[in-house]
């Protein structure tokens, strides 16, 4: 018995450590590129998608043109989901993008 709770204890360990999430790079220089290269991300604050996109930025988000859907209903009437991220050449990604996936789609670089 002593056994089976001991290692109740350990799965409890090893899966909160895991549970946990890195500390996020500094990305301001990244972030700011997105906005330098015309990349304007489009969410709404009740949308959990769009709270995790602007969470992998962390602070540095305060770097990315963000439209807020629930106040600028007119810029974001065509849109279909968020969040969207639309980028200078009029193309858009939907739902929650990965970092690299940005950077690809623009000449922004991660650190």
């Amino acid at each position: 018995m002593k056994k089976i709770a001991l290692m109740g204890i350990f799965a409890a360990i090893f899966f909160a450590g895991c549970a946990q999430q890195a500390p996020t790079k500094n990305l301001d220089t990244f972030a700011q590129c997105l906005t330098d290269q015309w990349a304007i991300m489009y969410g709404e604050v009740t949308c959990q998608h769009c709270q995790k996109q602007k969470a992998m930025f962390g602070e540095s988000f305060q770097k990315i043109t963000y439209v807020e859907c629930t106040k600028e209903f007119e810029r974001c009437s065509k849109l279909k989901w968020v969040p969207t991220w639309e980028f200078k050449d009029g193309t858009q990604l939907e739902w929650l993008q990965e970092l690299a996936t940005l950077a690809a789609k623009t000449t922004c670089i991660l650190p």
